[in-house]
């Protein structure tokens, strides 16, 4: 197998890897408006832009008391800021070489894609067109974003607030802030419709350093020889390993049949200066939670009178999206939410019947070959196929069109009803053509991709007439109205190495 390589941590933007992971996170989106004067700012800014190494030391950290204490440390807390710029942004403050950028969808911008996406055309006065957004659309157009992030909602207000002043003093206008903040109680890490969100990310393949076993992802995995078939494909359970170049530019891409091989070294698809960055993806999506549930209740009433047994809203709610709220996986049967279970809500195959580990008392994956127990056009199955074949061929060959998912939940409780909530959509990669475009194109919204004659993706769905089917009902073609999830903002953005606020601007 090829060495993995050690990662340029100090470059590297600590949202990409690891991640923010922090509760309350604040999106500025901003306009340029004098360029030389934005310019200045944004190279004043470089110094507090927080690396890969300085969020896993923080990380490691914030762990590390946990295990001490027993809890949550509350004597503790880091606050993080991230910086991406769009290409237009890239013009106005005269940087030179951004055309040397290969991806398409990057130099168009969100707005002259977001058809592409499913989104309504503009100017059909239907909810999600590009024209009615809150912001990144030709009207309200941005330039840069930032991101800051702590566990103290309050101490990111202050940092936002001082950031804007500073920023308008500075060549630049603010255009619209996004507040993004964890859920509270047992609904933290779940997303407004209730379901757990963000279980089965991708492990990006790489090293802290050239000591043996220092690896950025930890490889979770116990010293017994019934879990080497796992190893070098899996950094834990579900959680498969994937080579930099696929997130970050200037390293490796994997072989498509092969993950566990690397593809020679190539130049970048881009300028000199874009290694260690990464194309970030912004979607701000309202999410209708009433009118999801009260169609999981009158489409499972219907079903239930059709002769599927059993059927419930809580269960019709599980097919559609691959997973119970709890997280876990209708591979794995009925709801588990007990002691323990989490440890094991990532270990199961679609395709395939899984050997059962040691320690996993659970009932074991079992082979679904026909989407029989999870649809094909169930979220999770639609957007991560794991080991099914698929149009692009092999197993294997999906990995290449994973993302590095950092999205955060926004807006109030059902307690207030009248107000917007929904999903602050981020994700990072190398391409947004081939991975975030190809995925909700070629994947989401396709009738019968990536596998079987499935429907649409019935969470994101938003054309009129889409349905998904329900193997296991009866071969059920269910109609799914969508319109519950609605983008209402968002852009294409580059995240460059810290370097480039120090040595292009």
């Amino acid at each position: 197998m090829n060495e993995e390589p050690v990662l340029e941590l100090d470059d590297i933007q600590g949202n990409i890897v690891p991640g923010f992971k922090k509760d309350s996170q604040h999106f500025i989106f901003l306009r340029i408006v004098d360029g030389l004067a934005a310019r200045a700012w944004l190279k004043q800014l470089g110094p507090e832009i927080s690396t890969a190494r300085e969020v896993l030391d923080a990380h490691g950290m914030w762990k590390r008391m946990r295990r001490r204490l027993g809890r949550d440390p509350d004597n503790i807390d880091f606050r993080f800021i991230n910086c991406a710029l769009s290409y237009a942004a890239m013009d106005a403050l005269g940087i030179t070489g951004q055309e040397k950028f290969g991806d398409a969808a990057f130099k168009a911008g969100l707005e002259q894609r977001s058809s592409l996406l499913g989104d309504p055309e503009a100017g059909s006065g239907r909810p999600g067109a590009a024209d009615l957004w809150q912001f990144g659309n030709a009207a309200t157009r941005v330039d840069v974003l930032l991101i800051l992030a702590a566990d103290d909602a309050i101490w990111v207000e202050q940092k936002e607030s001082s950031l804007i002043a500073s920023a308008a003093a500075s060549g630049l206008r603010l255009v619209h802030v996004d507040h993004g903040k964890v859920r509270p109680g047992e609904q933290a890490g779940h997303e407004h419709f209730g379901f757990k969100d963000g279980v089965s990310q991708p492990a990006i393949r790489g090293r802290l350093s050239d000591a043996e076993g220092d690896f950025v992802e930890a490889r979770n995995w116990p010293d017994d020889p019934r879990y080497d078939p796992w190893r070098q494909r899996y950094a834990s359970m579900g959680r498969a390993l994937v080579w930099p170049g696929h997130y970050l530019f200037g390293y490796q891409r994997q072989d498509a049949n092969r993950p566990e091989q690397a593809l020679p070294l190539r130049a970048p698809d881009g300028p000199d200066w874009c290694r260690n960055g990464s194309f970030l993806v912004y979607r701000r999506l309202n999410q209708d939670v009433p009118a999801f549930h009260h169609f999981l209740e009158t489409a499972a009433a219907t079903l239930l009178g059709q002769g599927a047994a059993g059927m419930s809203a809580g269960k019709l709610g599980a097919l559609l999206v691959g997973r119970w709220p709890s997280g876990w996986p209708v591979m794995r049967g009925a709801d588990q939410n007990g002691p323990g279970a989490a440890d094991w809500e990532n270990h199961f195959a679609f395709n395939d019947a899984l050997q059962a580990l040691p320690g996993d008392t659970f009932p074991p994956s079992v082979a679904d070959s026909g989407g029989a127990v999870c649809p094909f056009g169930a979220h999770i199955r639609k957007v991560n196929p794991r080991d099914d074949a698929t149009d692009q061929g092999p197993m294997e060959r999906s990995l290449l069109r994973s993302m590095l998912r950092r999205g955060i939940a926004f807006g109030p409780e059902m307690d207030q009803p009248q107000e917007e909530r929904g999903l602050l959509f981020v994700s990072y990669q190398a391409s947004i053509v081939d991975q975030f475009e190809f995925l909700t194109r070629t994947w989401i919204n396709s009738e019968r991709k990536p596998k079987g004659d499935s429907g649409i993706d019935p969470i994101l769905a938003n054309a009129p007439g889409a349905w998904v089917k329900l193997n296991g009902v009866g071969e059920t073609r269910l109609p799914v109205p969508g319109g519950w999830v609605v983008p209402t903002g968002g852009e294409y953005l580059f995240a460059p190495g810290v370097k480039f606020f120090s040595e292009v601007l």
